[in-house]
């Protein structure tokens, strides 16, 4: 499970990169030790204590890449890209995701 934030700073990092995970179907995650890792979002999650014994919040997301699946603290993320335009096709040829052209009534 993710780590529980510690301070206010590290509150509003987990709300930043929260919202920009969800914003994006395939991405490349730039760590705080500065590798990068790139995938589709299966997973995220993210929630708090409550407030019992002071606000705290945690985040994390799974990501799918050619290669491995990854669990990732929002704590740990530095940067979220969206790389949906330029990766889909190659997702989608290597059957990690799958693009579906609804018709429109």
């Amino acid at each position: 499970m993710a780590r529980w934030t510690r301070s206010a700073e590290e509150r509003n990092h987990v709300s930043r990169i929260g919202g920009e995970v969800t914003q994006a179907s395939i991405v490349m995650l730039t760590l705080k030790n500065g590798q990068r890792i790139e995938g589709a979002v299966r997973r995220f999650q993210s929630g708090n204590n409550a407030g019992i014994g002071g606000w705290q919040y945690y985040g994390e997301v799974e990501i799918e890449g050619p290669e491995a699946r990854y669990t990732i603290d929002f704590l740990d993320i530095d940067r979220v890209d969206n790389v949906w335009e330029m990766r889909k096709d190659e997702y989608e040829k290597a059957g990690i995701i799958e693009i579906v052209d609804y018709p429109q009534s």
